[in-house]
């Protein structure tokens, strides 16, 4: 609500970027980027805006007014296709306010550009860049349609068309979307069930293909949420906002998931006592899906009851595409890392972005009686650097004993490596804002969280180090706070090679255990 009353006061913010000045309606001025821009006619924002409540409704009239009189008839940029199924759907939800206040001719002209607008993405849909793009367009023709009425049919036939196609090709049978973005997916299970919704009130049955959807996608969200109701932030995404996720899921109504380990998306998931921990095993996601995918293999993060604990750093959708760039490297995420380099090659280009190379990751779950074991093992470094990262996890029944090992490896397959000069390595624990971290004793951090809950990290390393990091997946990232200073903890070491990491300097260990 903080953007909200901002725009109420005329100040314009989109996640890091800021307009200067104060502007009561900000298409005419000075934007910082072209993204800035673009985030501003897909009425992005709108949604913050409307959650003031009624003091907010004139402004609203008054920012889609001036938009219709400055781009209502046509626009190069701003009738992108993707924009004008943000704006659609965005008017749609948030923007009642403009119509019940609009009069004479500037209704006129605002229902006007609403019908051409949808018919122009009725048109251009085939040409947007990301096939999740055409969820968000499904919904918005599906709901503009309905609010057309009888001269809608075609438009919403074609919406509901979009996303039967979406449920049948673009997810997994586990529920997870093809990018492998949890929040992705919670914006896809918010689009479809308000098209659900509104299908319901004007008397039609929805298909079945999204209701089934809803409902495993229902599931796989809640295998994705930690402690505080908000969803791992993997591949391009951040928390979300954990009461918008807790409503969705009641009004589905969805069975909790009968399963710890998404096969097709790619999570394992240990949960003891108040412990979660979600860590990406999957590959990069197939081609035309992974324009924001993130080279993340094996990293995790991990909340203590409803404070997250270890986290990667994440990016909101909102951001500007340099913190997007920054965010989607390896060293972004709370896994091994060699030399600063990625474990994913982003060289595969297309229009919507860096698409990554996939690489072969797998992943062994094993209960027994005094917990659970993950042993997991990517091979994104084989080519650049000859490795095999192996990681091994542990979580005791009641989630106080964390355990894990990093290992780097050469294959005997591949033969003896000529070089001999060690390779620098590190693996990464970025923190949680809320966390406190100090030195317990030489090499051992002690890790303070808000609930009063005290851990501590023991390690073999070489070097332990704690250092500067930054968090952009708070919940509050469209708004409040796009980018919080925070700490991570780096265990450093060289490996050897030619060692097969099943001892050091190949291999680190370290153990976090709870103290409190």
């Amino acid at each position: 609500m903080r953007r909200g009353r901002e725009i109420l006061s005329g100040q314009w913010r989109i996640a890091t970027e800021k307009q200067s000045g104060t502007h009561p309606v900000p298409w005419g001025a000075n934007h910082p980027s072209p993204h800035f821009t673009s985030r501003l006619h897909a009425f992005s924002w709108l949604g913050d805006l409307a959650a003031v409540g009624p003091d907010a409704h004139p402004r609203i009239a008054q920012l889609v007014e001036t938009w219709v009189s400055g781009f209502g008839q046509w626009h190069e940029h701003a009738w992108a296709p993707e924009l004008t199924a943000e704006r659609l759907y965005a008017w749609l939800c948030h923007g009642q306010a403009a119509i019940e206040r609009a009069e004479g001719r500037a209704r006129a002209d605002l229902l006007q550009s609403f019908a051409w607008q949808a018919h122009h993405l009725m048109a251009a849909w085939k040409d947007l860049r990301a096939p999740f793009e055409r969820i968000k367009a499904g919904a918005a023709l599906a709901l503009a349609g309905m609010a057309l009425g009888d001269q809608g049919e075609a438009i919403a036939y074609q919406g509901v068309e979009l996303l039967e196609e979406a449920c049948a090709g673009q997810f997994h049978p586990d529920g997870g979307h093809h990018a492998r973005a949890p929040e992705a997916l919670a914006e896809a299970i918010y689009d479809l069930l308000t098209v659900d919704e509104a299908l319901a009130r004007g008397g039609f049955e929805t298909p079945r293909l999204i209701t089934e959807m809803l409902q495993r996608g229902a599931q796989f969200l809640q295998l994705m949420r930690l402690g505080d109701g908000g969803l791992a932030a993997f591949h391009g995404g951040s928390e979300g906002d954990a009461a918008s996720l807790e409503r969705a899921l009641g009004e589905i109504g969805a069975a909790a998931p009968a399963f710890r380990f998404a096969t097709q998306s790619g999570y394992q998931v240990l949960h003891a006592g108040e412990q979660r921990l979600v860590m990406d095993v999957g590959g990069a996601p197939p081609p035309h899906h992974g324009g924001r995918a993130h080279a993340s293999a094996l990293a995790f993060e991990l909340s203590c009851g409803r404070e997250r604990f270890i986290v990667n750093v994440g990016a909101a959708r909102e951001l500007a595409p340099d913190w997007r760039a920054a965010a989607r490297a390896t060293n972004a995420h709370s896994t091994l890392v060699v030399d600063d380099a990625l474990s994913a090659d982003f060289s595969r280009v297309r229009r919507a972005g860096a698409y990554p190379l996939d690489f072969p990751v797998s992943s062994k779950r094993t209960e027994e009686d005094d917990g659970v074991h993950i042993e997991a093992r990517h091979e994104g470094y084989r080519e650049a650097f000859g490795f095999v990262h192996r990681r091994f996890l542990f979580m005791d029944k009641e989630g106080r004993d964390i355990r894990g090992a990093d290992e780097l490896g050469r294959p005997f397959a591949d033969g003896r490596n000529p070089l001999t000069t060690a390779v620098p390595f590190a693996v990464r624990f970025h923190l949680h804002p809320g966390v406190r971290a100090e030195w317990a004793a030489p090499r051992e951090p002690r890790l303070t969280l808000p609930n009063g809950a005290v851990w501590r990290l023991k390690t073999d390393a070489v070097r332990v180090s704690l250092e500067d990091s930054i968090y952009l997946a708070g919940r509050s990232a469209y708004a409040d706070k796009p980018k919080q200073e925070t700490t991570q903890i780096v265990l450093s070491g060289a490996a050897d090679r030619n060692g097969v990491g099943d001892a050091p300097p190949n291999r680190l260990r370290w153990a976090l255990t709870r103290i409190d």
